[in-house]
């Protein structure tokens, strides 16, 4: 009797384990990068707060009649801190949204992957 080679049909849309190992990989960084992004908008926010704070505690230091001019440039200056700080929190709010949808992408491949799974607040790689 002649033996006959049974082949499955192979499936090109088929994703091996270190395609999407390298994917979860990748959706983490960009995790990462947008937790560092959200940091620093963060960071800038608290920076013009304190500027902003720091300007009005001197103006209302010098409300002399002989420095107008000075608290005039002053509160100028403020004005365009407060714009900043305004688009500052614009970007630190997109950023925040960024980081979430980032860190929902990521744990949803690692899980429904199955190459990674959280034990005890910690995400490790199946062997």
């Amino acid at each position: 009797m002649a033996k006959t080679k049974v082949t499955a049909p192979q499936n090109s849309n088929s994703k091996t384990n270190a395609d999407i190992k390298k994917k979860i990989q990748m959706l983490g960084n960009e995790y990462a990068t947008a937790i560092e992004d959200h940091q620093k908008a963060s960071n800038d926010v608290k920076r013009l707060q304190k500027k902003i704070q720091r300007l009005t505690t001197l103006h209302q230091m010098h409300q002399k009649p002989a420095l107008q001019k000075r608290i005039q440039k002053k509160q100028e200056g403020l004005k365009k801190i407060q714009k900043k700080l305004k688009k500052a929190l614009k970007v630190e709010e997109l950023k925040k949204d960024e980081m979430e949808e980032a860190e929902a992408s990521w744990k949803f491949e690692a899980m429904c992957s199955g190459e990674a799974y959280q034990e005890d607040g910690q995400w490790k790689w199946r062997e």
